[in-house]
């Protein structure tokens, strides 16, 4: 149904008319549309995405509220770019992590600007060096766990 407001032919008109059209107010202006169709329910992977923006959001909305992680962010942006994108980005994105075994030690490294927090073998810590993580290789089939600041966790089974 049509609501005319204001004019007597379409200025200020909005809704549906017959089943076909539907007349919207956009910026000021009467606008006419065809009829929106219903879209599907969302699958398990949209929904998962979504809830991955949500908490990646969440999280650079509480890391620019922290004057210190906001300098943090700050540093590691892009030109042009703002520490809450920064910030987004690093929760959004796990971080990308590899693995080298050498000598009875497995050794990790985080790729690109991601902070991790801590590295777990098995049940043993993994113990931070300059740029790397390394921890002592007990057995021969391991899983690796790596936590970064922004609650990602990138987990690595290595036979």
């Amino acid at each position: 149904m049509a609501i005319i407001k204001n004019n007597v032919i379409m200025r200020g008109a909005s809704g549906k008319h017959a089943d076909q059209v539907v007349l919207r107010q956009r910026n000021g202006k009467t606008v006419i549309c065809k009829m929106p169709c219903e879209y599907p329910p969302k699958t398990a992977k949209q929904l998962a995405n979504q809830e991955r923006f949500k908490r990646a959001n969440n999280f650079a909305k509480a890391a620019v509220k922290d004057p210190e992680r906001k300098a943090y962010y700050k540093s590691i942006a892009k030109p042009h770019q703002t520490a809450f994108n920064a910030a987004f980005q690093d929760a959004y994105n796990k971080p990308e992590v590899s693995v080298t075994v050498k000598d009875e030690t497995v050794t990790i490294k985080a790729e690109g600007k991601h902070r991790i927090e801590k590295v777990m073998v098995g049940n043993v810590r993994a113990i931070q060096k300059s740029n790397h993580w390394e921890a002592p290789l007990k057995e021969k089939s391991y899983i690796i766990m790596v936590y970064d600041v922004a609650g990602n966790i990138v987990r690595r089974s290595i036979e």
